[in-house]
């Protein structure tokens, strides 16, 4: 089955580029919304954020989105041929913006196509490959006049009779900075995205160990942790430099270890000490008073 990667951009600003240069970053509590109302049965899987210019093209069963202040872009791949023209409504109404961009390309093919869809409307639609059109739909804009013009002509193109003018690759990145203000290249803005893998795959996540010394959840040293942290001290410095705890992988909380001479001089230890021999006194004292009182009834 004819398959090939699609770019939709949603619009609602007059400056497209304007997020993109200014950093903003993408919004990952959309992204997730918008596909479960794209896919509402699937268990969605992270992928990661990523910048699109510089990564590969969404797979199979993935789906990359960016969202931004007036602003969001989707690829994925359809099962279809290129024909801008007849992309699926779903695609047209995902985001509500008054205008919609879409960019595909077929590598197995070489076909690239691009249209233009202003309030629902179809203003602009082509698709084609070196040596043949796909579709040409309304009228060339202003920016597409040089590759018509023969200005830009393809490599070989003396050595094929039926070649374009033109490389419509070439016509469709042209576009892409037409209308949006920038090229979508790895030397390009970065343009930040959520991955997203709808085919049932697990998510992966990547685990960092924190740093510090292992530390039970009753927030003091186990023996384990006190026996390791009294050799590393016994260690001479020059090999102890750098010396990673043996436990620093256990499925603790991590804090910092405190010495159990500086736990055991703090005020409040002392404190403590001195009103649980105030209470251990008392008890022993009601303790002797009573065995007396038991001694004088026999």
């Amino acid at each position: 089955m004819d398959h090939h990667v699609a770019t939709f951009w949603y619009v609602g600003t007059d400056d497209p580029s304007a997020p993109i240069r200014s950093g903003h970053p993408s919004d990952p509590g959309f992204a997730r919304r918008l596909l479960s109302r794209l896919h509402p049965t699937v268990t969605l899987a992270s992928l990661g954020m990523f910048p699109l210019n510089r990564s590969a093209s969404a797979g199979p069963g993935e789906v990359y989105v960016g969202s931004y202040p007036g602003l969001t872009v989707v690829q994925t791949q359809l099962d279809r041929p290129v024909l801008p023209s007849a992309t699926d409504e779903t695609w047209l109404r995902l985001v509500e913006a008054p205008t919609v961009l879409m960019f595909s390309h077929d590598p197995d093919d070489g076909i690239s196509g691009f249209a233009r869809w202003e309030s629902g409307r179809l203003v602009r639609s082509f698709a084609g490959a070196d040596d043949r059109i796909v579709e040409d739909e309304g009228m060339p804009l202003p920016f597409e006049r040089p590759y018509w013009a023969g200005e830009f002509p393809p490599e070989g193109a003396d050595d094929t009779p039926l070649a374009l003018p033109f490389s419509p690759s070439s016509l469709l990145h042209a576009a892409h900075r037409d209308w949006l203000g920038f090229d979508l290249s790895p030397g390009g803005l970065d343009v930040p995205v959520h991955g997203f893998a709808t085919d049932g795959r697990r998510e992966v996540r990547q685990r960092t160990a924190p740093t510090g010394a292992a530390v039970h959840v009753v927030g003091s040293p186990g023996r384990a942790e006190l026996h390791a942290a009294s050799r590393r001290d016994s260690r001479p410095a020059s090999r102890d430099a750098g010396a990673a705890s043996p436990y620093a992988d256990d499925d603790y909380e991590r804090a910092p270890l405190v010495p159990a001479v500086a736990r055991a001089s703090s005020p409040v230890t002392g404190a403590v000490r001195r009103i649980a021999g105030v209470v251990g006194d008392a008890v022993r004292r009601a303790g002797g008073a009573m065995n007396r009182r038991l001694a004088n009834r026999r």
